[in-house]
């Protein structure tokens, strides 16, 4: 008697049949999975290669201005120079109107006394030219007429105030002389009135030879 099954039942595979299927089944599977991934890795790459599909590095912070041998000086009524800015490198931004400044000098000219130099690794000028951030090692000096070292300081991240002639800083400062060397945390500098100011004063050295 044939038994022929019910319309809409599948009838179930012999054991022969399924092995093939298996197996048939387990070589497929891993040959698509690596055709999807070859795809998959192709469009990736191509979308690599393509720039409109790049994130923009710069997006919003591009220099729209670029000058090497920087230099820009402020004039005071009377048509003599109080301050001097120079840079190896400017760059000034669209988006913030900032700039950045590489190995940037600033020179305060006093009346009738040898000028201040504040110079640094780098720098950064706000959009309203008030605020002078002197990054990296800064490096301050004045020099007597003869052309000697009067006085020099060395520190990190300085903070000026041109307009006021003004700088600080909260990190540790070295202060040399030729009788002495002072060191500390801390400084406020008013380059105009020539007045140096430790805010924690941690060591000074007398060179003996100078004192006698």
């Amino acid at each position: 008697m044939e038994v022929r099954p019910e319309a809409g039942v599948l009838p179930e595979p012999s054991p022969a049949l399924k092995s093939r299927l298996s197996s048939a089944f387990g070589t497929w599977v891993p040959t698509v999975t690596l055709v999807v991934l070859a795809v998959v890795s192709s469009l990736w790459l191509a979308q690599l290669g393509n720039p409109d599909t790049q994130p923009k590095r710069f997006a919003g912070h591009t220099p729209d201005l670029t000058m090497e041998e920087f230099e820009v000086t402020t004039m005071g009524e009377d048509g003599s120079p109080l301050r001097r800015l120079s840079a190896a490198y400017m760059a000034h931004f669209t988006d913030t109107k900032t700039k950045e400044l590489t190995h940037p000098h600033l020179v305060v000219y006093r009346e009738e006394q040898e000028p201040w130099h504040v110079a640094s690794e780098r720098g950064w000028v706000s959009a309203d030219n008030d605020v002078l951030m002197l990054l990296g090692k800064v490096n301050i000096w004045r020099n007597r007429p003869d052309g000697k070292r009067e006085i020099h300081i060395e520190t990190e991240d300085l903070r000026v105030l041109p307009d006021n002639e003004y700088a600080e800083t909260e990190l540790p400062v070295s202060i040399s002389t030729p009788e002495s060397l002072t060191s500390g945390t801390g400084m406020r500098a008013y380059l105009g009135e020539s007045r140096v100011q430790l805010l924690s004063r941690d060591k000074t050295t007398i060179d003996p030879i100078t004192r006698q």
